[in-house]
């Protein structure tokens, strides 16, 4: 990215040397009276100087870009910056607003950058690629605008607009672009700032980068502005010191690298050195700062011994602390049962070591565009499932684990949004606050919600200590939320036969998606119908969930019997998610087993990749398994009918309760034969695809949990029999009328 300066520039005032540049300063007011308030937006939006102090709202990412330092990153969806209404922020004769942007999408909606009230505006214009700067409503003069040039290119722009009493003046990086003559005087009306959302015009909201907004009682020059565009780089922070409780854990091909990190948002991340001996020379093993406190160096031999030592970087090229301490472990050949135990801990390592920070909800994914603070409800169900297996397995002690659990549960329950109890696929991991999935999903996700409860109603069984308090409030919590969901609410109407996915306060069902089978979908069935607070009525599961022409299948494929579901299974999540809890063995609903349907459905793909009908490079015996992932092109529904080349990882692992034999084998293929490329800090990465050579660059939180689960549920079947033991459950299935085969 290019920084863009205007040509030549004058000498800088003075004045404006000494305005503040981060986190506002008292003596910078002093000496220039006129800037009624500046916010440098350098890590805290209460970081305006002149008594005016900026809420966020909404989820706007905190970035530290290399061109301008900390800023702010506006998604376009709800977020912006309150900064309240004070008198000093009533402008009369005359103001100068100015800022730096980089626009992230241009919608030519008038959506606003700053923007206060009747009185005036900076916003995004909606017929071309420029900015308007507009005072609304001058007493005497109209509703004079002018524009800026185009500032549609991806690069940093700094814009400011000027009101001198006389003229309308826009600038654009330094230099003037067009005025107008207006006539009259600004209304002394007032009302709150707003940064990022047009007040104007409710629900216009900025779609990319702000920083630096300046505000002035007075028209500045040219040159001072000029002065204000001046961008040079900010100056690199000294690095954080170095992490000194490095541990090194031996695995089969492997060595795990571990240590605490205390926040610090001039961390870039850390560089992990290896060396043969103590004394010998250490070799940097990442070229990108690694930002994770975990690391897996998988070289793919054993009975080697390997030193290491962590230092930590600085961003914006800041340099490197000095080395930590140095740690030393030796990679073994494992027994099988010893690699599923080291398969499980790493991708546990997603929801543990990975878990936000303040609400200890999974996120949504790493490394694959996600935001950091976009946290996913059926992930987070998955990752409750995933933090009893780390209990049971010792990963992480049982008091640990009850209290991440603990933290995560009264996050769900004090801060999350919630819609007739339900809560919305995406989650602002550090707010609470509802991230739109899409347009209309703003709302209550049912399926999310079911995945989430799942998980909450395990995690209820397993913290069954009656003389802890942690596990008693976790006992205590789970079950108000789970009664709390209003399951009936999404039947739409007490004369409906399906349940429906999405409802939304502003949109009301303006999706429309009923829930109909057979796909991933069957636990929000089960547990609507066994909701002891807000039931469906049980007659829903045959004529809503199993009623479409479809769902019953009863070909064969390979040999294969599918008694139900889409041709040759559909993606293989869809025997996976709806079984992460509920145990589908020994047990028929008049359809089938689902125990035997999964099975079969994992056979078959299994024996679609060995046919290989489309001749995709690696596909085998060994290399099998497709669902939605990640592929080399965006992210897709993968399946023996919707195939482009891209196998899971997570799809075989998955099966294992199905397929023991068969997962297991493809288990140790992926590991040995692709390890070097596939494996990272979380274990196996989201999905690769051998015709192409591309591999995952991270993970997907949906993909990563049934790995964990599933594979306990092979060994122990831990998530089962937590699940089903609920007291809620066998009511619900005698109600439905399953049966025992």
């Amino acid at each position: 990215m290019r920084r863009v300066i205007s040509g030549s520039l004058p000498v800088v005032l003075s004045v404006l040397v000494l305005l503040p540049t981060s986190g506002g300063s008292a003596s910078a007011f002093e000496s220039e009276p006129n800037l009624v308030s500046y916010w440098a937006l350098d890590g805290s939006a209460a970081d305006g100087a002149g008594g005016n102090h900026g809420t966020l709202i909404g989820d706007p990412t905190w970035v530290n870009d290399r061109d301008r330092g900390w800023c702010l990153d506006f998604d376009g969806d709800g977020d912006y910056v309150d900064a309240g209404d004070d008198p000093s922020l009533t402008f009369t004769g005359q103001i100068t607003v100015a800022c730096w942007i980089r626009v992230g999408e241009f919608d030519r909606n008038w959506n606003a950058i700053v923007t206060k009230g009747d009185d005036w505006v900076l916003a995004r214009t909606r017929d071309d690629d420029r900015i308007a700067f507009l005072c609304l409503g001058l007493v005497g003069g109209g509703w004079p605008e002018v524009y800026s040039g185009d500032v549609n290119d991806g690069d940093w722009h700094h814009i400011a607009g000027v009101y001198d009493g006389s003229m309308l003046t826009m600038y654009q990086d330094g230099s003037r672009v067009e005025s107008k003559s207006v006539r009259g005087s600004i209304n002394r009306n007032w009302s709150r700032v707003l940064i990022g959302e047009n007040g104007q015009a409710p629900k216009r909201f900025w779609n990319g980068f702000i920083d630096d907004v300046r505000l002035y009682n007075r028209s500045l020059t040219t040159d001072q502005i000029g002065a204000l565009a001046l961008s040079e780089p900010p100056i690199p922070p000294p690095p954080p010191p170095a992490p000194n409780d490095v541990t090194a854990v031996g695995h089969d091909s492997r060595i795990d690298l571990r240590w605490s990190s205390v926040p610090d948002p001039n961390r870039e991340g850390y560089y992990i050195y290896r060396a043969d001996s103590a004394e010998g020379t250490f070799v940097k093993l990442n070229e990108q700062a690694h930002p994770l406190p975990v690391y897996s160096n998988f070289f793919g031999v054993n009975d080697q011994t390997y030193y290491y030592c962590v230092t930590s970087a600085a961003i914006h090229e800041g340099g490197e602390s000095e080395p930590s301490n140095v740690v030393a472990g030796t990679s073994y050949a494992m027994t099988d049962e010893q690699l599923l135990t080291s398969v499980q801990e790493a991708v546990f390592r997603y929801f543990w070591d990975y878990g936000h920070p303040v609400s200890g909800l999974a996120r949504e994914g790493y490394k694959l565009g996600h935001s950091t603070d976009t946290c996913t409800s059926g992930g987070t169900g998955m990752g409750l499932m995933a933090i009893c297996v780390g209990a049971e397995r010792g990963f992480v002690t049982r008091p640990q684990a009850a209290n991440r659990v603990l933290q995560i549960l009264t996050f769900l329950g004090e801060k999350a949004s919630r819609f007739h109890g339900a809560w919305s696929h995406w989650i602002n991991g550090a707010t609470g606050v509802t991230k739109p999935f899409s347009t209309y999903d703003n709302g209550g996700d049912l399926v999310e919600t079911a995945y989430l409860i799942q998980g909450m109603l395990t995690v209820r069984q397993y913290f069954d200590d009656p003389n802890d308090p942690v596990e008693t409030e976790i006992r205590s919590r789970a079950t108000q939320m789970w009664e709390e969901v209003e399951w009936s609410w999404y039947l739409k109407s007490e004369r409906s036969d399906v349940l429906y996915w999405h409802w939304s306060p502003d949109y009301g069902w303006q999706s429309n998606f009923a829930i109909r089978g057979y796909n991933e979908c069957m636990i929000a069935y089960l547990l609507a119908i066994a909701s002891p607070t807000h039931p469906i009525p049980p007659s829903r599961y045959y004529i809503g969930w199993a009623k479409p022409a479809d769902y019953v299948n009863g070909n064969s494929y390979y040999g294969y019997k599918q008694w139900v579901g889409p041709e040759k299974g559909g993606p293989l999540f869809f025997t996976h998610y709806s079984h992460l809890g509920f145990d589908p063995r020994d047990k028929s609903d008049g359809f089938c087993s689902y125990f035997d349907n999964s099975r079969n459905i994992s056979l078959i793909h299994r024996a679609y990749c060995i046919e290989n009908p489309r001749g995709f490079a690696g596909y085998s015996d060994l290399v099998w398994g497709l669902t939605a992932s990640f592929n080399p092109w965006g992210y897709s529904a993968h399946s023996p009918t919707s195939d482009n080349g891209t196998i899971a990882p997570t799809a075989a692992l998955s099966a294992m309760p199905y397929v023991p034999d068969e997962s297991q084998a493809t288990l140790k293929h992926f590991y040995h034969a692709y390890g070097r490329d596939l494996w990272g800090p979380f274990g196996f990465v989201d999905a690769f695809n051998p015709n192409v050579d591309w591999f995952a660059p991270g993970y997907v939180a949906i993909d990563q949990g049934p790995i964990v689960i599933m594979i306990e549920n092979y060994r122990t079947q831990l998530c089962w029999n937590l699940f089903m033991a609920n007291p809620e459950i066998q009511p619900m299935l005698d109600a439905i009328g399953w049966t025992t085969p």
